[in-house]
């Protein structure tokens, strides 16, 4: 998820909006910022196992490509993915915040990082810019089920469409047109632009087992009520860029589940992001006084983290979805 030092782009202030904001600026002055690598690292981990690449296998790879990777947080995905790029590629990594950014001299010669608010308008420099968008862990962003303005922001980053000129020379004696001399026949190739590759959480989908998950579970609503936070979008998350209007195909889309070999490293990451939360939560509570306070919070965690390594324990977490999608109009 995107990392958060200083939330200043929540500029309408009502209720959903300031808990969005108090959410970041808490996660932040609260010591969760601390814990957010391991996390992250973590997160990137279960995500590398699950799908079997960085950069999915039907985007066209080529020399001096670029790509964007939106809300890059510690830049994990990015830095791993540099050293397999061609020469003269460039991927450049974004967050609303440079609080995880990975320090100047630790860059790879290919890479690099930096501020960008990916639900305001792109600047006018970096339109059309990249030739691959990367979107990962975007759930918790969006409010009232839209993920539109993000969705436009991608489009705007990503190339348009491309298009080559072919010309060819035809001598009289060899085509069977009454033509006097040579003919230069100029024709215009349209092909498709940049991608969309996207990973992101199935938060309303969220798989429990045992008493101590469903409590937790039901916490979860508690807190997500007053933000006006609906995840029905991310099961419908095709539908969303398809029909967003801004010219994408998409070429390919998985809601699917953890293989159980990878639900411990799943349930444990979604440990590591519950007790994160459970650090914002005095300060929500103070603007929202439905949500739990940080001690009803962690007090119910302890029997979900105590019953998860037994046989037949307690499980919560979350199912991915996958998606990549090109741009095949100027829309």
């Amino acid at each position: 998820m995107s990392s958060a030092k200083n939330a200043t782009y929540l500029l309408k202030q009502d209720g959903a909006e300031a808990c969005r904001h108090e959410t970041f600026h808490f996660f932040q002055s609260r010591g969760c910022a601390n814990r957010a690598p391991r996390r992250l690292a973590s997160q990137h981990l279960v995500w590398q196992l699950h799908t079997g690449y960085s950069l999915h296998p039907k985007i066209e790879v080529r020399d001096g490509m670029t790509i964007a990777d939106l809300g890059t947080g510690t830049g994990i995905w990015a830095l791993q993915l540099a050293p397999s790029l061609l020469p003269n590629s460039k991927i450049v990594g974004y967050d609303i915040s440079d609080a995880h950014l990975p320090h100047k001299e630790y860059w790879p010669s290919n890479a690099e990082f930096g501020v960008l608010d990916s639900m305001k308008d792109v600047p006018e420099s970096l339109e059309g810019q990249f030739d691959v968008v990367h979107i990962r862990m975007w759930a918790y962003i969006p409010r009232e089920n839209d993920p539109s303005p993000l969705i436009r922001h991608a489009a705007k980053l990503l190339s348009k469409l491309k298009k080559s000129i072919l010309y060819f020379v035809s001598f009289l004696g060899f085509i069977q047109f009454k033509i006097d001399s040579w003919t230069k026949l100029t024709i215009l190739f349209t092909g498709p632009g940049g991608y969309l590759q996207w990973e992101d959480a199935r938060f309303g989908s969220f798989v429990t087992r045992g008493d101590a998950a469903c409590e937790i579970r039901n916490m979860l609503d508690r807190v997500h009520l007053p933000s006006k936070l609906d995840f029905q979008w991310l099961e419908e998350l095709d539908q969303h860029v398809q029909s967003a209007g801004v010219g994408f195909e998409v070429l390919d889309a998985q809601y699917g589940t953890w293989a159980p070999h990878l639900r411990p490293l799943a349930i444990s990451n979604t440990m590591l992001a519950m007790q994160n939360l459970g650090a914002a939560l005095d300060g929500l509570k103070q603007k929202f006084p439905s949500i739990p306070s940080q001690a009803e919070w962690l007090n119910s965690l302890e029997p979900l983290d105590a019953s998860i390594g037994k046989l037949c324990g307690g499980q919560l977490y979350w199912p991915p979805v996958t998606l990549l999608a090109r741009k095949y109009s100027q829309a």
